[in-house]
């Protein structure tokens, strides 16, 4: 980690610790001297360049492009604070934005970003609550007003993707035959602020990717919210 790396961490108010083990590239948010941060792993067998594309102090978000030099290490990771905690999140390699506004764009989902057209949200579209969604996590929630499913929702259900802890719902409804959720009420999560949804809202997980098959055993993002 080069000296203008760390001090862009430390410019998020976020401490950032680097150390050199094993055989692949790790990105984790853990506890660093008693608080909180970054932790960048760097593998024995190969020289890792990370650069700061973007940095928004005042978003407390920065992007970061990290590439190997013999080993097919390659990733580009949107680093910063949401609620109460720092996060990390892998952008999609078909978008590979070098802002931290575009980075936010690029994990939402295309069906959020018709919404946001069909909704007309052209300011502020970092925000968790905007016309065209509420947003918790890794989990929009778009609303769908006019839906009702009478006694088929389920009570206290839960969203979980892999290796993450779960959001719980107060209801939740999974249409027979459909690739899709829905939930309502109170959706909670240890690590942020519970949200209420008075109307049925249909749920969408973000747009994080995962490694290339090729650098798949060379790199690991070890944050999971």
């Amino acid at each position: 980690m080069t000296n203008d790396t760390l001090q862009a961490f430390e410019a998020l108010g976020a401490e950032a610790a680097i150390e050199t083990r094993g055989n692949r590239f790790e990105i984790d948010v853990r506890e660093i001297s008693g608080a909180e941060g970054f932790a960048l792993t760097y593998p024995w067998s190969d020289v890792i360049t990370t650069e700061v594309m973007d940095i928004k102090p005042r978003l407390r978000h920065l992007v970061l492009d990290v590439t190997g030099w013999r080993l097919p290490i390659s990733g580009r990771y949107l680093c910063g604070h949401d609620e109460q905690h720092w996060f990390v999140a892998s952008l999609p390699f078909n978008r590979r934005t070098a802002t931290v506004r575009g980075a936010m764009e690029a994990l939402k989902p295309d069906i959020v970003r018709r919404e946001q057209r069909r909704k007309g949200v052209k300011h502020r579209r970092h925000r968790r609550r905007t016309a065209a969604y509420v947003r918790q996590g890794e989990w929009f929630f778009l609303p769908r007003p006019s839906m009702h499913v009478g006694d088929l929702a389920e009570r206290n259900g839960q969203l979980v993707r892999e290796g993450g802890k779960p959001h719980r719902v107060e209801w939740v409804y999974r249409p027979a035959g459909r690739d899709e959720t829905f939930v309502r009420g109170a959706v909670s999560h240890p690590d942020h602020e519970t949200i209420r949804l008075q109307a049925w809202h249909r749920v969408v997980l973000n747009n994080e990717s995962t490694p290339s098959a090729e650098a798949q055993p060379f790199t690991r993002m070890a944050y999971l919210d």
